[in-house]
């Protein structure tokens, strides 16, 4: 498996017949994140409405990926190089699938299409499972659903808004008691069912001010995770390496994100 980052908390999956985009924001028909998808099916993730993490554009990604995959069939069978047999490359276009597979609360701002599209909606503690992936949702201690996805034989987290937004700086400190027991109670809940991960894509905010890492560190207190990724830091990548030492104080490794496209195998 590989992770590709795309920007603030959107990441790439890529296996070998498929890929999953999760909170991709900002993409357009011109990114070479949503051509790459070319002949792979598609599972499109987004955790929650916010706009950071919930971009409409993304409900025609499988349009986009669709129309590749025809241009690179044909392109096949007139002879061209291609990295699948000429006959393989007509079967894929019609067999590549496109799923979509959203948070509850985006279903209302989804009400205007129409429905020939192969969107899931789930809730905390709904499961969306085919011959590929399993994706169960979890809480958030913000708005929608965090992700745990088992794909590839790999288990992944990806936490959407789900930290503990404490806001010290600005709250009482019995409502900061009060969101921090929150956020603990659903890692409870996580940790309980997923132990061991193979790769979580979890916030570390720097707006959050003093011990603005206080609930990554948390969450790897309660779960083993074998590659740590961070998000949610908008632009300020320092602030996001800063949090190395801890993740490998916790045993895990660090994905030292730099820039976008940056990319980690698994």
């Amino acid at each position: 498996m590989k992770i590709k980052y795309v920007n603030h908390s959107g990441f790439i999956l890529e296996f070998e017949t498929f890929l999953l985009m999760i909170d991709c924001c900002g993409l357009t028909k011109e990114n070479a994140e949503v051509s790459e998808a070319a002949g792979k099916h598609l599972y499109i993730l987004a955790s929650h409405v916010h706009y950071d993490h919930f971009d409409p554009n993304i409900i025609s990604f499988g349009d986009v990926a669709r129309d590749v995959r025809t241009h690179k069939g044909h392109f096949a069978a007139a002879g061209a190089s291609s990295r699948h047999p000429c006959r393989g490359a007509e079967r894929d276009v019609h067999a590549a699938e496109q799923k979509w597979i959203l948070s509850e609360d985006i279903r209302e701002a989804l009400s205007h299409l129409s429905q020939n599209k192969d969107i899931h909606f789930l809730a905390k503690g709904e499961l969306y499972r085919d011959k590929r992936v399993l994706i169960k949702a979890f809480g958030s201690t913000d708005e929608g659903v965090s992700f745990y996805i088992e794909a590839g034989g790999k288990k992944i987290f990806h936490a959407g808004d789900l930290n503990n937004w404490h806001w010290k700086e600005e709250e009482t400190p019995e409502d900061a008691a009060k969101n921090e027991q929150a956020f603990l109670d659903e890692l409870a809940v996580i940790a309980k069912e997923a132990p061991v991960l193979d790769a979580a894509m979890f916030p570390v905010d720097p707006r959050l001010g003093r011990d603005y890492s206080r609930g990554a560190e948390q969450f790897l207190d309660k779960i083993k995770v074998g590659l740590f990724l961070p998000m949610h830091f908008g632009n300020n990548f320092e602030a996001a390496r800063a949090f190395k030492p801890a993740a490998e104080q916790r045993g895990c490794c660090f994905a030292d994100i730099r820039a976008a496209g940056d990319e980690f195998s698994v």
